[in-house]
């Protein structure tokens, strides 16, 4: 007992000065990052913790984010951020492309002369404003006014956006792309204020607003309007966050966007004949 005693006084001996060795510079370490302002509690848990556990655990290898989930997040992030912004831009956009396919689709049937860009400024300028701001703004107060997703909700909302907003932007469409395109996405400005007002009475001229209006065209857009926007209404005000109404709005619109450029430039009739011909059994 004496011999294990004497043993275990020289391993303590011998053990006080190595461990002292080790401790120090955790206190020196601690003491420098308390001068740095961190606190004590950061510096013992990274160096006790990781001094053990990391040659105990490996590592797990980051996954890259995939460019989707990337571009998917941004997007997001952009539209709670620049909800009325990304709504512009969206909508400017994709009516804009909608205009040249139907321009390009008569250039290649040969029955348009030339690519007519005034119109394509003209749709891109009603669709930003109305089908992009005005209506992102209505589609947030409708959601404020009638908010959840019960079926008399949903019901509600359709049928506003049917009938009273989506007549305000048809017209708009059926006065506005005439006017741009002719008075001011132009190749004369010369006569653009000379038209507006009359030399004699010096009064505005309202014809040339009601010029680009007609009651059957206005009928066209409307049943077009109701074949398409109130079955996705009805699914949009039920399973489409609002964030993102205004993307999935603009994509719908592209294709309804055709039948308007096809109406304000006067293809559309001559599109029907065609149907007729080759589908006999639409007459």
């Amino acid at each position: 007992m004496r011999r294990i005693g004497r043993i275990s006084s020289f391993l303590l001996f011998i053990g006080l000065p190595i461990i002292s060795g080790f401790v120090t510079p955790l206190a020196v370490s601690q003491t420098s990052q308390l001068q740095h302002g961190r606190p004590s509690t950061q510096v013992w848990s990274s160096v006790s913790v990781d001094a053990v556990e990391i040659p105990l655990k490996k590592q797990q290898p980051t996954i890259a984010e995939n460019p989707l989930q990337r571009f998917s997040t941004e997007y997001s992030r952009w539209t709670q951020e620049h909800y009325l912004v990304m709504a512009f831009v969206q909508a400017a956009t994709l009516p804009s492309l909608a205009d040249l396919s139907t321009q390009s689709m008569e250039l290649a049937s040969g029955t348009a002369g030339a690519l007519n860009i005034g119109h394509v400024a003209a749709m891109a300028t009603v669709a930003s404003t109305m089908s992009g701001v005005m209506n992102a703004i209505w589609l947030r107060q409708l959601e404020d006014r009638f908010p959840g997703k019960e079926t008399s909700m949903v019901i509600t909302k359709t049928m506003i956006h049917a009938v009273i907003i989506a007549s305000i932007i048809n017209s708009a469409y059926l006065v506005g792309v005439p006017l741009l395109t002719d008075h001011v996405f132009c190749s004369d400005h010369s006569a653009w204020l000379s038209s507006l007002l009359l030399h004699s009475h010096n009064t505005f001229d309202w014809s040339i607003l009601r010029g680009g209006w007609t009651w059957d065209e206005f009928v066209i857009l409307t049943k077009l309007e109701v074949a398409m926007f109130i079955p996705y209404n009805t699914l949009a005000f039920k399973y489409v966050p609002p964030s993102i109404r205004p993307l999935t709005h603009a994509a719908i619109s592209a294709t309804f966007n055709v039948a308007v450029s096809a109406v304000t430039l006067g293809y559309f009739n001559t599109w029907c004949e065609r149907a007729m011909q080759h589908m006999p059994f639409l007459s």
